[in-house]
């Protein structure tokens, strides 16, 4: 199994899930105008209540998603890595 630490393809979960709180923010402001304008129908102002706390869930689910991705890259820097038998490690190199 590969080490998480060095796997150079970038995990783009952090991204989407803050991707999806831009949308429903978006959505949020612009919802309750296309219902004024006749635009949408009043059935979709049902979902307007919900959208400003889903676009909070989704911001924190983001924020956390980034936060174990830093954490999770950051568990082997050190001055000088060299590779080893685990993975990496802290040291000089021989």
């Amino acid at each position: 199994m590969p080490d998480p630490a060095a796997d150079p393809s970038p995990h783009k979960t952090a991204k989407a899930l803050a991707g999806l709180a831009a949308l429903a923010c978006v959505a949020c402001c612009a919802l309750p105008l296309l219902i004024t304008a006749g635009v949408l129908g009043a059935g979709a102002g049902a979902v307007v209540g919900w959208l400003p706390a889903l676009a909070v869930v989704f911001a924190v689910l983001a924020a956390g998603s980034w936060w174990l991705q830093q954490r999770r890259r950051g568990s082997c820097s050190c001055g000088s890595v060299r590779a080893d038998r685990e993975g990496c490690g802290c040291g000089a190199s021989v």
